[in-house]
């Protein structure tokens, strides 16, 4: 794991600057080169800092890279916290209803969506986050990522999933449809080259990001209220 320490020289809010200007450039290098091709000098060279700096902070790339993550996380958890904690504490109330465990559902979704647009650094977190979730970083950062954002996600998906349609959360027919459910919004945050040239676009600025999730956000919920429809059939069948 990587070390976090202040310089020696400098104090505290400087050895906390420098960490993280190594780690911002070190976000682009890994996007654009992967973890294997983004060598620990490039990485100083692109924060302006000497390599003993880079390996004072961070040990070696792995660390660098695992820090990289916990970044990331950070900075999604800031945007998914207050909606994934709400969805949670409905799946804890027995009076919850269908359309507050959809509207929970589409929040989180929505949140996703959001992401792409609401950092400086979307592109670099795209391709990295791409990557990473490729498995081509090193296993440490999966486990991190697993830890730190799946785990605690895919709980809380699939619960609302399998609460609408009168599942178990850890019935197989409910963990895919979650993923499926949660994948629709990564398409455009991992595969942009290819929506771009499918949709004619240029570029995905704020106002057609707002389009893709208004579409996905309403695919969805009809797409889930059909779903508690077909619960209801069951049990009136059953």
């Amino acid at each position: 794991m990587a070390r976090h320490r202040p310089a020696k020289e400098g104090g505290y809010q400087r050895g906390e600057e420098t960490r993280q200007r190594i780690i911002e450039a070190a976000v682009g290098l890994f996007a654009e080169r992967g973890f294997e091709g983004a060598s620990t000098r490039d990485i100083a060279n692109a924060a302006g800092v000497n390599a003993p700096a880079l390996q004072y902070y961070f040990d070696n790339k792995e660390g660098v890279y695992v820090a990289c993550v916990d970044y990331i996380l950070t900075h999604i958890w800031a945007q998914l916290s207050d909606v994934v904690t709400h969805a949670e504490t409905l799946l804890a109330t027995p009076g919850a209803t269908d359309t507050n465990l959809i509207d929970a559902y589409l929040d989180i979704l929505g949140g996703f969506v959001a992401l792409i647009h609401d950092n400086p650094q979307s592109s670099d977190w795209r391709r990295f986050m791409a990557r990473e979730q490729a498995g081509l970083g090193p296993p440490a950062a999966f486990d991190l990522m697993d830890q730190g954002l799946n785990l605690r996600l895919g709980a809380v998906t699939r619960g609302i999933v399998g609460r609408l349609t009168g599942r178990g959360a850890d019935d197989e027919v409910t963990i895919i449809r979650a993923l499926a459910f949660n994948a629709q919004g990564m398409v455009f945050r991992v595969l942009r080259r290819p929506v771009l040239r499918a949709l004619g676009w240029d570029s995905i600025d704020r106002a057609r990001m707002e389009t893709v999730r208004s579409i996905l956000l309403s695919q969805n919920r009809l797409t889930l209220e059909a779903l508690v429809r077909e619960r209801e059939r069951e049990r009136e069948r059953g």
